[in-house]
């Protein structure tokens, strides 16, 4: 007997404008979990089996004893407008289902949405369940969550849901309590902050302290993003929280399964929802993330929804289109560099949103129709995507962009706390993974060997060990962090190259300043900023490569009274600012030099010199020097 396919059409009014709502009811993995309904298990493939096409996905779930596997596409959608995902059921007591969202922005303030629901019964139990459980049942509990929603504070930042009560209890309450006294006590962190983390872990719901993104969180409650994370690697070594390093697909930027440990992580792996094998890197793709530690609460990761359009919430628009179809869509969305991609083929169409851009572009998908200039559409405009392929193309249309709250792997290995409290997460042995561009500096104590005859070798070590530390309060300052020393010499990395100057200067003033009791030092300086490669070596997390070679010979062209910059750090929009301002008093001299190991050609390199006396020339106060 075949029975017909059920359709089903709710419309509700919300007070929430569109752009809030989608931000919540996009979420689908939060909102099927809202829902009461299970979380599903990704099906493997059986031996012999046929592999599903690119973006199919075969899941297995449980409801109520029924089971029931499926083979599910890519959601489409365009934010915040509407979303859909066809399944196609392999087993239990639908054939397919089809599910869709649209929201529309009421004249008067609020939205109105349409969501629809259409399934085909496989047989009587099919009937049943789709006229109980979602007829009935279905209806009633969707607008139970949109309700909710609708009812949360409008706000920017999206704060996180929380619990009414506290989820941590008996033992492990005492336990969060005693970490959170050594934290403020021990490790010296700001009292109020490890408050709002303690509340934070008891109270936040699983989704939300499964994955907890420290400047995210920041961000949402205002405070400093350095000392938050300073605050969570501190939490990590107190037993509060675990590390979890997560490695991010470069096409969908999703993470389903993190690290404990980084060296877990491998540079080359794979995406099952893109089905594309990718080289991580430190820059953008490992990102750190945090959870609860089981001693303190258990937090499940379970999975309600692989896909949604918050999943990947960097791509505006994503739709399948056949040959010749299109899809028309305005952009009211931030100023910014976009680009169109489709699955399968090799070319990105890349484009701006700006003011005085065009009311329309039009962009055709498809092998060798790469725009020759750059097209540019207004806010207001609209954007329009052809598919000229002769087969069906999956495009997408994102922000090029990557979101600033991810704490990647780059920034916090360049972190002085993490490298003092976690010496031994380092990469497995023979594990090189590209760290992108980053600041190095090297310094060196110039005629350490004259202090070694003139005060004796005892004090004159002492002296050495000192300068380290002040170098090290330097770069830990400005968010930096040293990464080996060798002899009198120091290495350092800072992700940022006006940072590592700023503490450069610090420590210089600092080690020159006139002082009766010691003798000043003089310490030489270089920067250099480029790409690199991370490695494990000697029981550290170190840097390899050309930029780190070519730093350390510029090292050795300092005189002490200097700082020796590269090219590029010298057009670093920071340092640049920096040479601009008469109050700093900075001069650049052009040099170049051979160097040693590093071809044949003079390197172009300038020295910074400073008008006034290095210990007299800052105007914020010098990092003390600790002798």
């Amino acid at each position: 007997m075949a029975y017909s396919e059920k359709n089903y059409r709710w419309t509700w009014d919300f007070r929430s404008p569109p752009w809030a709502l989608w931000h919540r009811i996009s979420d689908t993995d939060r909102f099927n979990r809202d829902c009461g309904f299970p979380p599903f298990q990704v099906r493997a493939r059986s031996a012999g089996e046929p592999a599903a096409e690119p973006g199919v996905r075969r899941l297995r779930s449980a409801y109520f004893g029924v089971v029931s596997e499926w083979e599910e596409r890519e959601f489409e959608w365009i934010q915040p407008v509407r979303f859909a995902v066809s399944r196609v059921f392999t087993r239990g007591p639908f054939a397919r289902m089809n599910l869709s969202c649209e929201l529309t922005a009421r004249p008067g303030g609020g939205t109105t949405m349409v969501y629809e629901l259409s399934v085909k019964p496989l047989d009587t139990l099919g009937a049943v369940v789709a006229f109980a459980f979602i007829g009935l049942r279905m209806r009633r509990v969707a607008e139970r969550v949109f309700r909710h929603y609708d009812e949360l504070p409008v706000v920017v930042p999206m704060l996180p849901e929380r619990s009414p009560s506290p989820l941590v209890t008996g033992g492990a309450k005492q336990r969060l309590s005693s970490i959170s006294s050594r934290l403020v006590s021990e490790a010296h962190q700001p009292a109020p902050l490890v408050a709002r983390l303690s509340d934070f872990v008891s109270t936040a719901d699983e989704l939300n302290a499964s994955k907890m993104r420290p400047y995210a969180l920041a961000d949402a409650w205002g405070s400093g993003r350095r000392e938050t994370l300073d605050l969570f690697l501190h939490a990590t070594r107190g037993g509060m929280l675990d590390f979890s390093w997560d490695v991010r697909c470069p096409h969908c930027r999703g993470s389903r399964f993190g690290k404990p440990e980084l060296s877990s992580v491998s540079a080359r792996t794979h995406c099952d929802s893109c089905g594309v094998d990718f080289t991580a890197d430190f820059d953008q793709l490992v990102e750190l993330t945090f959870l609860p530690n089981p001693s303190v609460r258990r937090v499940p990761r379970l999975t309600y929804c692989l896909g949604g359009p918050q999943v990947t919430p960097h791509v505006i628009a994503q739709k399948r289109l056949d040959p010749k179809e299109d899809l028309y869509m305005a952009v009211p969305f931030p100023e910014g560099r976009y680009r169109v991609r489709a699955r399968g083929t090799d070319v990105e169409h890349t484009f701006l949103i700006q003011r005085g851009g065009s009311a329309l572009i039009r962009i055709e998908l498809g092998h060798g129709h790469e725009a020759a200039e750059e097209p540019v559409v207004a806010p207001d405009g609209f954007l329009k995507v052809i598919n000229t392929d002769p087969e069906r193309r999956l495009a997408a249309v994102e922000r090029v962009a990557w979101s600033d709250q991810s704490v990647t792997a780059k920034a916090v290995t360049s972190r002085q706390t993490f490298r003092d409290l976690f010496a031994r997460e380092i990469l497995r042995q023979g594990e090189r993974i590209s760290v992108g561009s980053i600041a190095i500096v090297f310094t060196d104590l110039k005629n350490s060997t004259r202090l070694y005859r003139e005060i004796g070798d005892a004090p004159a070590f002492g002296r050495v060990l000192n300068h380290f530390d002040t170098v090290r309060a330097a770069a830990a300052e400005e968010g930096g962090a040293v990464v080996k020393t060798m002899g009198d010499a120091v290495m350092a990395v800072f992700t940022d190259a006006a940072a590592a100057f700023r503490a450069m200067r610090k420590a210089q003033s600092a080690l020159s300043a006139p002082d009766k009791a010691r003798l000043p030092l003089v310490l030489k300086c270089s920067i250099h900023q480029g790409p690199c490669l991370s490695i494990g070596q000697n029981d550290r997390l170190d840097y390899f490569g050309t930029t780190v070679n070519v730093c350390s010979r510029l090292c050795a062209l300092s005189t002490g009274a200097d700082i020796v910059v590269s090219g590029p750090v010298l057009r670093d929009p920071g340092v640049a600012a920096l040479l601009a301002d008469p109050a700093e008093g900075l001069t650049a001299r052009r040099d170049a030099s051979e160097l040693r190991g590093i071809g044949g050609s003079p390197f172009e390199y300038w020295r910074v010199v400073a008008a006034a006396p290095l210990h007299a020339s800052l105007r914020a106060g010098p990092v003390k020097d600790p002798s």
